[in-house]
């Protein structure tokens, strides 16, 4: 049985265990093959792994031996060479995306497919482009190249090696390295382009003179090839988002063939029998000892966990520095109910917006006799009038819906509305102090004085937030608190990362000054923390009333 023939049955019948996505490629495949326009091209594929049987590898325990093809890179080869027009014999597929975690033997796979555009592929004067976002990545590919190149043809009787490119003068064919530099290539004539690690990608400058550089080919074809990454605005997450519409079949583009190896949204990744589902290769170029040392890693290193969620797993993070993964907040919440706690005490720290902003009080319950477990309850704000034209709206008004945020009149913060859902709270649930930065405050911690609560200044400082930061950190870890449960704070936690100083003093920020961005919750909280470090509460102590 073909390889790929192979690998559609397991995934069908579940023997290999795959997300979604690569479920939905398969289905979308299978589609394909049974349309009136489309035909499948068997002898080509055979072709294109044999003449990829021919190469030998030269690297590690496989130096020497031939290119064995997995069935997962079978079946990738049976999509973009083996589906074609009826009307006019061309391949359908003249573009691909391909998303696999790292170590699954990505750089050989594309120069195997270089090379054989670059021989065997019948294009006139084929010219192939390697590139990456620097000169060194893109060389890492070019040298698989070569390297693959001087296997078949050790003499270079027909393959002539150089610097930065290698030619075959017998059919005028080249394949060049290229950096990111999309102002230094103009006038090429490229039938493949292959990118590397685009998910490092700024912009989409590289890939649209790429594809604006294929109009005079028949057959072009682009590969684009990465694993995930960090930057959710940038053109990269923008091609995985449009990969996750076509397979769904919301959009329709005959011609783009995505492949995306990822866990699915419910997966928990420490799970040895998820690996597979973003590591293809697993068992073949990674070991699951290698996985589960990374796991082990990114458990004890929080500052190591980004790098082992994108670049081992395949996941799309929005910080490089995360903090506190989701999923360990996500494991804390639970419904959080004022009138279970009527009449023990609470602290609050708050994070108060200038104008129009998000605006966030957060209440913290310290351990007693009769609950082990720090307990954090949020309440966010914001004007009415923002919602109407931001960037998040769509967001913000889920978060409404939930109940987890609260819009008040106007288009600015009102603080008069803040106070009175403090007083609120003050009511059931003593509040001994509250603290907050005074900067755009200043009038509101003189209201409060002035109410009779006790209101402290906590300073935005670094080093004034370490200890709660640290702390805070520790206890989640721990799961020795309690987060009210609501997706808008599960949200924040997913854009907080840490801000450190010359002395190592860290506190929570956002990313970066995007607006779409919010931590306010996750600040407010790490206040009321910070606010009760210096000053603990004892929860049978007496509260003064208003």
């Amino acid at each position: 049985m073909k390889g790929y023939e192979r690998y559609i049955r397991d995934v069908k019948s579940g023997a290999v265990r795959t997300g979604l996505y690569i479920k939905q490629a398969v289905e979308r495949f299978c589609a394909f093959r049974e349309r009136e326009d489309i035909y499948f091209d068997a002898d080509v594929v055979d072709n294109c792994e044999t003449f990829i049987s021919s190469i030998r590898h030269f690297l590690g325990k496989s130096s020497g031996k031939p290119f064995i093809l997995s069935d997962w890179q079978s079946f990738v080869l049976a999509n973009i060479f083996g589906l074609k027009w009826k009307a006019t014999g061309f391949r359908v597929c003249n573009e691909t995306y391909i998303q696999v975690a790292r170590k699954a033997g990505k750089d050989a796979f594309m120069a195997a497919i270089a090379l054989y555009m670059l021989i065997v592929d019948g294009e006139a004067s084929p010219e192939i482009a390697c590139l990456a976002n620097s000169r060194e990545q893109a060389r890492i590919l070019f040298e698989y190249v070569q390297k693959f190149a001087h296997s078949i043809d050790p003499k270079s009787d027909y393959l002539k090696a150089y610097r930065n490119y290698l030619k075959m003068p017998s059919n005028n064919g080249v394949v060049k390295v290229f950096s990111a530099d999309a102002s230094k290539l103009d006038g090429l004539n490229v039938n493949l382009f292959c990118i590397d690690e685009f998910h490092e990608a700024r912009d989409r400058k590289l890939y649209d003179v790429m594809k604006s550089s294929q109009g005079m080919r028949e057959q072009p074809l682009g590969v684009i090839i990465t694993t995930a990454g960090f930057n959710l605005d940038g053109p990269c997450h923008d091609m995985f988002e449009l990969s996750v519409q076509i397979l769904a079949g919301v959009k329709e583009m005959d011609n783009f063939f995505p492949f995306i190896w990822s866990l699915d949204e419910d997966d928990d990744w420490t799970e040895p029998v998820n690996f597979i589902k973003c590591q293809p290769n697993l068992g073949v170029t990674v070991s699951e000892e290698f996985m589960l040392a990374e796991v082990k890693k990114a458990q004890v290193d929080s500052t190591a966990l980004s790098g082992v969620l994108t670049k081992t797993f395949n996941k799309w993070v929005q910080s490089k520095i995360t903090w506190i993964p989701q999923p360990i907040i996500a494991n804390l919440m639970q419904r959080v109910n004022l009138e279970e706690f009527r009449g023990k005490t609470c602290v609050m720290g708050c994070d108060l917006s200038s104008v129009n902003d998000i605006s966030s009080i957060s209440i913290m319950f310290p351990p007693d006799d009769t609950n082990d477990k720090y307990v954090f309850k949020t309440w966010t704000f914001l004007p009415e009038a923002t919602i109407k034209e931001h960037p998040n709206r769509a967001l913000y008004e889920k978060f409404v819906d939930e109940g987890s945020l609260i819009t008040t009149n106007g288009n600015v913060c009102d603080y008069d509305y803040i106070e009175g859902v403090i007083y609120e709270i003050h009511q059931t649930c003593p509040i001994n102090a509250i603290y907050l930065d005074k900067w755009n405050a200043t009038q509101f911690q003189i209201d409060l004085t002035d109410a009779g609560y006790n209101v402290n200044e906590f300073s935005q400082a670094v080093g004034n937030y370490n200890a709660a930061t640290k702390e805070f950190e520790r206890l989640a870890r721990e799961g020795r608190m309690i987060i009210d449960k609501c997706y808008n704070v599960l949200w924040q936690f997913g854009n907080a990362c840490l801000k450190s100083d010359i002395n190592g003093n860290q506190k929570v920020t956002k990313e970066n000054s995007s607006s779409g961005k919010k931590v306010d919750s996750v600040i407010s909280m790490t206040t009321a923390l910070g606010g009760y470090l210096k000053n603990p509460v004892d929860n049978d102590m007496s509260i003064f009333v208003i």
